[in-house]
């Protein structure tokens, strides 16, 4: 069978990401669930299909590789996986993706499409404490089932009602906010 069988894999390792070894990630065809913690490649299999990463302080700049990933439907970003204040995905991407959690963000801005995201289901803000506003544009994705967030600012909760709205107003089934202080 071999290591190239594998289907879920760990990794956790701390600056191994600039040396390349993680690039021969691209061999496991196979792969379909991937966590990495302190690590970052910038080489995936297209098999994957759910992707956690912790820790990897990845550019927002870079959620481009990500997301032209064909498969991927689940995406957690927790605890400073990516640095910096703005995220402007420049990619159709995203194309299958079904939930997307982002939890303990340095994010202050955040510029999207429903092209970014066009099948999501469920997007899950956890500890965003700088972030203000979902997308606007987010009210189109008619996928969008539910949005949740915890210990976020009030503007975000605001937010999501907006879209809520915007949702009612364009004749779609109108996306269930959900706000939890602790």
């Amino acid at each position: 069978m071999g290591i190239q069988n594998v289907k879920e894999l760990g990794i956790r390792g701390y600056g191994i990401y600039s040396n390349g070894h993680l690039n021969n990630l691209v061999h496991l065809q196979q792969l379909e669930t991937l966590s990495l913690i302190y690590c970052f490649s910038g080489f995936f299999p297209t098999m994957i299909k759910k992707l956690k990463m912790e820790r990897t302080l990845l550019s927002w700049s870079n959620m481009d590789i990500i997301a032209e990933l064909p498969n991927l439907e689940v995406l957690k970003l927790m605890c400073n996986a990516c640095y910096g204040e703005e995220w402007h995905p420049n990619v159709r991407g995203f194309t299958r993706l079904k939930l997307l959690l982002i939890e303990d963000s340095p994010l202050k801005y955040w510029k999207a499409t429903n092209d970014n995201f066009p099948v999501l289901e469920l997007l899950v803000l956890k500890e965003c404490r700088y972030l203000k506003e979902i997308p606007t544009e987010f009210a189109e994705i008619h996928t969008l089932q539910l949005i949740e967030l915890t210990r976020c600012l009030p503007e975000l909760g605001e937010s999501a009602a907006r879209i809520q709205e915007e949702q009612q107003d364009l004749g779609n089934n109108p996306v269930n906010p959900s706000c939890f202080a602790s």
